[in-house]
């Protein structure tokens, strides 16, 4: 089935069902379908736009099509990562055709492109999946617009069966609209990195039916959950002009129009912050060592040069929460799921790396002495040509840097004096405690070596073990190969005499 025909039995089918359910749910009916068919089909187009991206990024750095060994074109397997990530649930037939593995990377990347219509098994499967969501959004939205109509008219405490089924639909709508203000946000997360899934689908159909008959069952249970205080001025349905003749009851809907959408929005965390604050009255439940949390506290992103605030918000869509998760992202993957080009995020990982490894405090002292990166620390310290090898940095800089590297913070007294722990040092002829943090970094500093040729080799030790990490590595080697596609006139400017003025 192509585009057009998908398309065209779409509408009709819509149209007929708009017929059949009649103007009173059709906005309901609506609300249910253009939904999740927004989103997959804005889905569709993200994975187009991204794939052309992808092009680009290869066009643009050809080496890292370029396998180290002479043999055919291999692409890095970080890009590799990313590629593949956009084409794996595409049609088998789409990479079945005749000559597509013999094809260069550009060339394949132009044919999947070419190949991909709206209305694919991809996009259809997720239509399946999402049938449990419309017929959830269907039925909320109805009961919500109905307990819109009570809410026009004037909110009194129900009195019959009519008026507190009346009164469940209003409660029950205004926790659906939580839950799918939830659920908006989750697609919006899921379109962001290209992981809105069948599951994404499923999940929040879930999620959405306990939200509902979770908050249902608390209104039946608790009607009134102010406990019977005063918080809002009760309202008696008289004749105008007159007395009641009755005492007037507190209208328990008022606070449930705050309550229901609030827990609809928040349940999973409201329920996991529930039992967090009861493990200390269940006795088989494994408490938290909390101990530590003072010292434990995550790296902001904005510790960063390059992130402001409204940065750091617009990396959290994209998963990353702190320094160490963006130190562990894939910076092809970042550059291809967010505004932010390959320099900018290399540049960043790179600053995310060093924070990450040696800490925010030596971070921040590093970047005073211009070493703002991983990679600036290692050539500080053990800087090679190509291959040379052996290091060719100035002795007197591992000296420098051995001063930083450990040096004590105020992280590790904490650690000592809330774990209760005494580090060792080696005298002359006996084993014994610190005093403090401070004296064993001393001690730590002096076996390093106090002259620079001693230093050199342990300073240089220190950092093959800082830097022999598999993010690392992975960000050296797009490094290498983005530097070998700029050539070799990028690595210093040309010592040329300035051009003479033109005559005339």
């Amino acid at each position: 089935m192509d585009t057009t025909q998908f398309g065209n039995s779409l509408i009709g089918a819509l149209t007929y069902l708009w017929s059949a359910l009649g103007p009173s749910n059709g906005y309901a009916f609506l609300v249910a379908v253009a939904t999740p068919l927004l989103f997959i089909y804005a889905r569709h187009e993200m994975r187009n736009r991204r794939l052309l991206i992808i092009r680009d990024f290869l066009t643009s750095f050809p080496a890292t099509t370029k396998s180290e060994e002479k043999g055919p074109s291999t692409v890095n397997p970080s890009l590799e990562f990313v590629r593949s990530k956009y084409v794996q649930d595409l049609p088998i037939t789409i990479k079945e055709e005749i000559g597509f593995d013999q094809m260069p990377p550009v060339q394949q990347i132009t044919a999947i492109i070419g190949k991909i219509r709206f209305g694919s098994w991809a996009d259809i499967r997720l239509i399946l999946a999402s049938i449990g969501m419309m017929i959830v959004t269907y039925y909320g939205t109805e009961a919500l617009l109905t307990g819109l109509e009570l809410a026009a008219s004037g909110l009194t405490t129900p009195a019959n069966a009519a008026e507190a089924r009346s009164h469940l639909n209003l409660i029950g709508g205004l926790a659906f609209a939580g839950a799918y203000l939830a659920a908006i946000r989750g697609f919006m997360r899921g379109l962001a990195v290209f992981d809105l899934s069948a599951f994404t689908f499923i999940r929040y159909t879930v999620e959405s039916i306990v939200s509902v008959v979770f908050i249902l069952a608390l209104y039946r249970a608790i009607p009134d959950p102010t406990f019977g205080f005063t918080l809002l001025e009760n309202r008696c349905a008289t004749a105008p002009g007159s007395l009641p003749t009755t005492p007037c009851t507190p209208d328990a809907s008022r606070i449930w129009l705050i309550l229901a959408p609030i827990l609809g929005y928040l349940p999973d965390s409201a329920s996991k912050f529930a039992l967090l604050r009861l493990q200390s009255l269940m006795s088989w439940v494994k408490m938290d060592d909390d101990r530590f949390n003072r010292i434990t506290r995550i790296t902001p992103l904005d510790a960063l040069d390059g992130i402001d605030y409204a940065t750091r918000f617009r990396l959290q869509e994209c998963g990353i929460y702190d320094v160490q998760g963006l130190a562990t992202y894939n910076p092809i993957m970042l550059h291809i799921e967010s505004p932010y080009g390959i320099y900018q995020a290399v540049d960043w990982i790179a600053q995310a790396q060093l924070c990450h490894l040696v800490g925010i405090e030596k971070f921040l002292i590093l970047r005073e002495l211009q070493i703002r990166t991983i990679f600036d620390l290692e050539r500080a310290i053990d800087f090679r040509k190509s291959g040379s090898g052996d290091s060719e940095s100035p002795e007197e800089f591992d000296l420098l840097l051995a001063g930083v590297l450990v040096a004590p913070t105020q992280n590790l007294r904490d650690v000592c004096k809330f774990g209760g722990t005494n580090l060792l040092v080696v005298d002359e002829a006996n084993v014994k405690a610190a005093q403090d943090p401070d004296e064993f970094c001393r001690w730590f500093r002096e076996k390093l070596g106090l002259t620079p040729a001693d230093v050199k080799t342990r300073v240089e030790h220190m950092m093959g073990w800082i830097a022999d990490d598999l993010h690392v590595r992975r960000l050296r080697r797009i490094w290498q190969e983005i530097s070998d596609s700029l050539g070799e006139r990028s690595k210093r400017l040309d010592g040329e005499q300035p051009l003479p003025r033109a005559v005339g």
